[in-house]
């Protein structure tokens, strides 16, 4: 019927999967994002090893918990939800790449302290249709409160 992935691959009891990215030729960047309004990119040659390890350490950092994780390749456009429910557009040419996997990230989306950030999904597929609402140019923003006909009556915060 299958294997269970969290026993396949040795995993502790706190432990789950996140995420899965295939390396190849260790290409692009990854991208973490994290409920304090923080995001991190970090290149994905940094996760290159030349010993076999049997677990990875240190994947990102740990300061905050995780709102999501994306594989880059080249730059595009992102839009960030928060729990408020506010939405920011921003191009991820302005997340410089971190050295260190376990970075903490520069601030993004400036939230309150009772929110946090709960989406984060390419331009292309989201709902939003009036664009310069949402985008900023410089972070970290806001960002704007989610308007209905924007996708704010389709969420489930």
């Amino acid at each position: 019927l299958g294997d269970y992935l969290p026993s396949k691959l040795g995993m502790d009891q706190e432990e789950s999967v996140v995420s899965m990215v295939l390396p190849g030729d260790y290409s692009g960047a990854l991208l973490f994002f994290f409920q304090n309004g923080k995001a991190a990119r970090v290149d994905l040659s940094a996760y290159a090893t030349t010993s076999n390890r049997r677990k990875l350490t240190g994947a990102y950092s740990d300061k905050s918990p995780l709102a999501a994780m994306l594989y880059l390749k080249e730059d595009r456009e992102l839009a960030l939800y928060s729990s408020e429910p506010r939405a920011l557009i921003f191009s991820t040419a302005l997340l410089a790449p971190k050295a260190t996997r376990t970075t903490q990230g520069v601030q993004i989306m400036t939230l309150k302290p009772k929110f946090h950030l709960t989406e984060v999904r390419p331009l292309e597929e989201t709902a939003i249709t009036n664009l310069g609402r949402y985008r900023c140019r410089s972070v970290p923003a806001a960002g704007a409160v989610l308007r209905d006909e924007d996708g704010a009556q389709m969420r489930l915060l």
